[in-house]
């Protein structure tokens, strides 16, 4: 009989497709004879959760997310976990409270699924997080596993599914199209890359920015655009659901965020065959080869980050050579696949069932 395993998560809307997507791929790609993968939002219902169903993933949600404070929403997640016998409950969300109710309610190994350094509502600096109480912790970098105190996490690098072919070059248009992708928030550093483009915007009449993504910061971004003078240049294009749609028609990824654990839109841009320009922070260094697959910059620096797209942007070949490179690499080293079997032989380790 297969065993259960339960995916706690935060919210169903799209903000939080990153976790979601690791859930799909495990989904998709672990052995259904051996483990059923379930999900439970505990910040409400939306479309992530019909996203999931469709995958195979019997996902739920509740409305749970101020911890002991809501006595009926802690019952109401006890009460989800009573619902069959979890063999492994994965926390991506939450904190002691929500860990200790899984622990009350099933006799479950609690895996602690640690996704990034900070937490955004207590500010920017990077936190440690306690693996007491915990069977298993993960985390999607060693910069974030670094953070874990009284124990250890084991690095799983999120995976994406990919093609053993790199993907066709993009066709000239006589553009050029920088692009971005995620949360409007103060994290992400977007007014950084705005005023790198507006230092560029007079030696390169063609360039073109488009920012994917949807958050509060929209309107303060916008207004700075328009500041700039470059609202005929940057493009919003609110929340895309699929990121594949758009990647094609941009020349480089740039992701100049103050902090990241494991990004998942430059692994994206990069099995899309783009070079990305990221800031040095946290977990980027793990994904982005400096020189090789993009650059590396310091995180709030204007001028090294315009410095680096000024030559990307002369120089076409570079940009196919580095977008090449970082596809290899994430064919070669961040595959679903190898995700994939790195949580089948955690699952198997916890319950006792190492295979040869």
């Amino acid at each position: 009989m297969a065993h259960q395993i339960i995916h706690i998560l935060g919210t169903a809307q799209p903000e939080g497709s990153s976790m979601a997507r690791i859930v799909r791929t495990l989904a998709a790609g672990l052995d259904p004879a051996r483990y059923r993968i379930h999900a439970l939002f505990l910040q409400g219902s939306g479309p992530l959760v019909d996203a999931l169903q469709a995958a195979g993933v019997q996902a739920s949600s509740i409305d749970w997310w101020r911890g002991m404070r809501d006595p009926v929403g802690a019952w109401r997640f006890w009460k989800s976990l009573r619902t069959r016998e979890f063999a492994i409950v994965q926390l991506h969300f939450g904190g002691r409270s929500v860990s200790g109710l899984a622990r009350s309610a099933t006799r479950a190994k609690i895996v602690r699924h640690l996704h990034g350094r900070v937490l955004e509502p207590q500010g920017l600096a990077p936190v440690n997080f306690s693996a007491r109480g915990l069977d298993s912790v993960v985390a999607v970098s060693q910069a974030v596993a670094d953070r874990v105190i009284d124990g250890h996490a084991q690095v799983i690098y999120s995976g994406l599914p990919i093609s053993p072919r790199p993907p066709a070059p993009r066709l000239a248009t006589g553009e050029i199209v920088l692009g971005t992708a995620g949360r409007l928030v103060e994290l992400k550093g977007l007014e950084y890359l705005i005023r790198a483009v507006a230092a560029l915007q007079n030696e390169f009449p063609a360039l073109r920015v488009e920012i994917a993504g949807s958050g509060p910061e929209k309107e303060r971004l916008e207004k700075e655009v328009n500041l700039a003078g470059l609202a005929e240049r940057i493009k919003f294009l609110g929340w895309i659901d699929e990121i594949s749609t758009v990647l094609p028609r941009w020349d480089v990824f740039v992701m100049p965020s103050l902090e990241e654990g494991f990004p998942i839109a430059a692994l994206d841009a990069m099995a899309a065959g783009l070079p990305v320009i990221a800031t040095a922070v946290g977990g980027v260094p793990e994904l982005i080869e400096d020189g090789k697959t993009g650059w590396l910059v310091p995180p709030r620096d204007v001028e090294a980050l315009t410095a680096r797209l000024q030559i990307l942007l002369r120089d076409s070949e570079l940009r196919a050579t580095m977008g090449a490179a970082g596809f290899t690499r994430v064919r070669d080293k961040f595959s679903a696949a190898q995700m994939t079997s790195k949580f089948a032989r955690l699952y198997d380790e916890l319950l006792g069932e190492n295979m040869k």
